[in-house]
């Protein structure tokens, strides 16, 4: 997996934290060296290296967006306005932490009242990154 320091672009739409920034929808933080080959890459094909820990089916083919699963029930993404400093660094650390967080896992927290649950997906190419990568996406519970 990739490591290095996190880094955060604010844009305008949903929150995420991805390998790195916008990835058109969203908040990004990521792992500096992302897409530049740094230390760790390496993965299916050259994609990024969180691609190793793809479901083995599956390593003939590259990781999809379409690969993740439905948002969780009961749950909505998180709007970009509410994602605060701490939010973002929880799920930088989330990010960080493939081995605590492979593909598809979860984590809550609350945060001034607001739960938010993050899931590690993957996120589609971005301006600094070419292939899906691995990101993590915020929800909030949903609103009836």
């Amino acid at each position: 997996m990739r490591a290095g320091r996190a880094i955060v672009l604010v844009t305008t739409g949903l929150a995420w934290a991805c390998v790195p920034t916008s990835c058109g929808a969203g908040k990004h933080a990521a792992p500096a060296d992302a897409g530049t080959g740094g230390a760790g890459a390496g993965g299916v094909g050259g994609l990024d290296a969180s691609a190793d820990a793809f479901d083995a089916g599956n390593a003939d083919r590259a990781p999809s967006v379409s690969d993740n699963p439905p948002v969780p029930a009961g749950w909505q993404l998180l709007p970009q306005s509410l994602v605060t400093p701490d939010i973002t660094a929880w799920a930088v650390a989330i990010l960080n932490d493939p081995v605590s967080y492979p593909m598809f896992s979860t984590a809550m927290q609350t945060f001034n009242g607001l739960t938010v649950l993050a899931r590690v997906e993957w996120h589609p190419p971005d301006f600094q990154n070419a292939v899906v990568h691995r990101g993590v996406t915020l929800y909030e519970p949903a609103t009836p």
